[in-house]
């Protein structure tokens, strides 16, 4: 016929099993340093956890693609500067050769350097990072220009895309980070078309046109002016993004905390606890030990 226990044994052995898992369950709080080892652990607050968990890998992430992006504009404001600069030399070529004292023939060398400035603007409209044209809008896997001194800009038609980079903060706020080569050197407007004005200082050099010269000249200011509003667009942009960083550590700071205090153990409750279910063992196995182990046949002897 089949074994059964005394119920009085089952019993005991029932909270004796409880008593261990108590130890053991502490025994392993002890060695992680975790409170919530498994889902099992604390049932109610899981949820919270991975909740906790996800929200910290979001902001890690977004970090890390802000840093990305910081690059990318460090070097946009760089290419700004040096088109700038490029600007700057090419105003002051136009006004050396305007100075009437200039022969044509010296007038076209000085043509030529500024033929060279042009094609240098046209590289820095096509300045590429880790594989993507910066300038180039969404279509930033080729260069958004050639150069093509058959135009009137010296280059060829804008062949980026006009949507801009946009990035997300630890919020999940989006604000744009870059601008396309149309907006920064090919303007629509013409006397903020830096590609348009160097090719016409260019252009009237070689023509020896001193009328045309005086124009481009002015025209050089009203496009310096524009590369240097940009300029500031960058600035701003940075600091945007300077931003957004410090945004993010504070979040993974107060997440990684958050989380430390609804998974971490308390050491010193862990402790007791283990000493507690030790000393109940220890109580249950004793009493056990002194129960009285005779039967009726012992008392009919």
């Amino acid at each position: 016929m089949p074994f059964a226990l005394d119920p009085r044994q089952s019993s005991f052995l029932h909270n004796l099993s409880r008593i261990q898992e108590r130890s053991e369950r502490a025994q392993r709080t002890l060695a992680s340093g975790l409170r919530m080892a498994t889902a099992s652990d604390d049932p109610d607050r899981i949820g919270v956890l991975l909740q906790s968990r996800a929200e910290l890998a979001s902001a890690e992430q977004t970090k890390s693609n802000l840093n990305r992006v910081r690059t990318e504009v460090d070097a946009a404001e760089y290419a700004v500067q040096n088109g700038i600069k490029v600007v700057e030399r090419v105003r002051v070529l136009a006004a050396q050769a305007s100075s009437g004292t200039h022969s044509a023939a010296t007038k076209r060398m000085i043509a030529s350097e500024v033929e060279a400035l042009h094609r240098q603007l046209v590289g820095i409209a096509n300045t590429a990072i880790d594989g993507r044209y910066i300038f180039a809008g969404s279509a930033d896997q080729a260069p958004p220009y050639t150069v093509d001194l058959n135009t009137a800009t010296g280059a060829t038609i804008y062949a980026g895309g006009n949507a801009t980079r946009q990035i997300r903060d630890a919020s999940g706020v989006r604000f744009s980070i870059g601008r396309t080569g149309q907006e920064l050197f090919d303007n629509p407007t013409a006397a903020s078309n830096a590609f348009r004005v160097v090719k016409s200082v260019r252009d009237a050099l070689l023509a020896n046109d001193d009328v045309a010269l005086q124009s481009g000249l002015a025209d050089l200011g009203t496009a310096l002016d524009h590369l240097n509003e940009q300029l500031g667009y960058y600035g701003t942009a940075q600091n945007s993004i300077a931003g957004a960083v410090s945004f993010a550590d504070k979040k993974i700071l107060s997440l990684t905390a958050e989380i430390a205090e609804t998974e971490g153990a308390d050491l010193a409750q862990t402790i007791l606890e283990m000493q507690d279910a030790n000393t109940h063992r220890q109580a249950a196995l004793q009493a056990k030990a002194q129960e009285d182990r005779r039967t009726v046949f012992d008392f009919i002897r």
